[in-house]
């Protein structure tokens, strides 16, 4: 029971920080200044915890003409796969 609720904890982490690492992505500034430099922080942060989930799907899906990097959307469909399994919820 502990190890099922432990599970679903870190899974529900993963799947805020993936969210958080797609919302970062469309708002990142062009500069680094003084003034954002927390941003930069952060992005640093959350994109160390969600690449090593994101580089080996990357390394699989072919490439996109269009710019987007589906990788994303394939780890949430797993981690909602592994959540089912588990018999959790991730929002």
């Amino acid at each position: 029971m502990i190890l099922r609720t432990a599970l679903a904890l870190f899974l529900q982490i993963l799947s805020l920080l993936l969210l958080a690492r797609v919302l970062l992505s469309w708002f990142r500034p062009r500069y680094r200044t003084g003034g954002n430099r927390w941003f930069f922080g952060i992005d640093e942060l959350v994109w160390r915890a969600t690449e090593p989930l994101l580089a080996p799907i990357r390394n699989i899906l072919p490439t996109s003409n269009i710019g987007m990097d589906f990788s994303p959307i394939i780890v949430w469909i797993l981690l909602q796969l592994v959540a089912g399994w588990l018999g959790v919820a991730l929002f």
